[in-house]
């Protein structure tokens, strides 16, 4: 069981930089779990591994014969992509161009719809393409999604955040940082423009004083104070290590008796608070913001596909397993249970299939 574990993490770590994959051993808060009991250990717990028996070229051709006849055979689709890390699945791709003339992503447009079509194409699409699309799609329309924007820029390392930028330019001829400053403002605004920068520091030691430094001037004279100078706080969100910016929450929370969420919410408001509090939940406990973010998008009336599609494709190789574990815990129900009460058809296959 350990030498499988170490060929998946291998073959995940091989093809990150080629194909923009997630890495599961990294160390952004968006990648990991919380310190335990002061450690920076724990288990990561994906739903979706790289297939152990891989042939490249007979997915591709099984995929080609399910695009034959008036319908799409959707079934083949589902017991094939969902089962394949991105890795693979892109590696599928490039022999589908190979030995069949055309892109599988434009393939997959033209024999499905709605939000199977979403599921599938992102399902062949690198990661910070991935990323660029979800960042777009957060400033189109009347308004921002300023949490997305954050959960994105705050939960990734500096390579993913460098790679998103440059795909969103390559993708829609503008900067990222430009659209940023366009729908954004004040506080948050700065906040997103250092976090496009890619500059924080990355490494897993915390210095002590240097958390102390933070800290006091964090919680200056005894009282928090950042929506007037909030130029400290952007600095430890976007330039300081992870291990570094959870030990800082923590001494905060002991000095204030309030949770770094609460804080947030006392100093800034509207959109401007969503932002910061996805950013230092999605730091603080992934899991934890994750499966909020799950039984938000399908709670009331309506579900939220874009979300259920976002957090399935970015978090299947990381920690979706550990993310329906909160859920469970949180809400007292499956995770899976609700996504089939909300869904239907093979959309809501291909879901059942990624979170399981």
């Amino acid at each position: 069981m350990a030498r499988v574990a170490l060929l998946v993490v291998g073959l995940a770590l091989s093809v990150s930089a080629q194909y923009g994959v997630p890495k599961p051993l990294n160390q952004p808060g968006g990648t990991l779990p919380p310190a335990q009991a002061g450690s920076e250990q724990w288990l990561l717990k994906p739903t979706v591994f790289p297939a152990s028996r891989f042939d490249a070229r007979a997915d591709a051709d099984l995929l080609h014969e399910a695009f034959k006849g008036p319908l799409a055979n959707e079934s083949v689709i589902v017991s094939i992509l969902p089962h394949r890390s991105l890795a693979q699945r892109l590696v599928i791709a490039d022999k589908y161009k190979k030995y069949h003339g055309k892109d599988l992503r434009e393939e997959l447009k033209e024999e499905l719809s709605g939000h199977m079509e979403d599921i599938s194409k992102g399902m062949v699409t690198p990661l910070p393409i991935q990323y660029s699309k979800f960042l777009k799609d957060a400033m189109e329309g009347p308004g921002t999604t300023e949490a997305e924007l954050t959960e994105i820029l705050c939960g990734n390392d500096n390579a993913m955040i460098r790679d998103i930028v440059q795909s969103y330019t390559e993708r829609y001829g503008k900067r990222l940082q430009a659209d940023l400053e366009s729908e954004t403002s004040g506080a948050l605004e700065r906040l997103l423009v250092l976090l496009v920068q890619a500059n924080r520091d990355e490494s897993y030691l915390v210095n002590n004083q240097k958390v102390s430094d933070d800290v006091v001037a964090l919680y200056n004279g005894g009282k928090v104070n950042w929506h007037d100078d909030p130029a400290r706080l952007n600095q430890v969100l976007a330039l300081r290590s992870f291990p570094h910016i959870r030990r800082v929450f923590l001494e905060l929370s002991r000095k204030t008796g309030k949770d770094i969420k609460d804080l947030v919410e006392e100093q800034f408001s509207s959109g401007t608070e969503d932002g910061y509090v996805a950013c230092v939940r999605v730091i603080q406990d992934p899991q934890k913001y994750f499966a909020k973010v799950l039984n938000k998008a399908m709670e009331g009336l309506g579900t939220n596909d874009k979300t259920l599609i976002r957090v399935a494709l970015t978090r299947s190789e990381i920690d979706l397993g550990n993310i329906k574990e909160a859920y469970q815990q949180k809400y007292q129900r499956s995770v899976i249970k609700d996504i089939q009460e909300e869904t239907s058809g093979s959309y809501r296959n291909m879901l059942t299939a990624i979170f399981e």
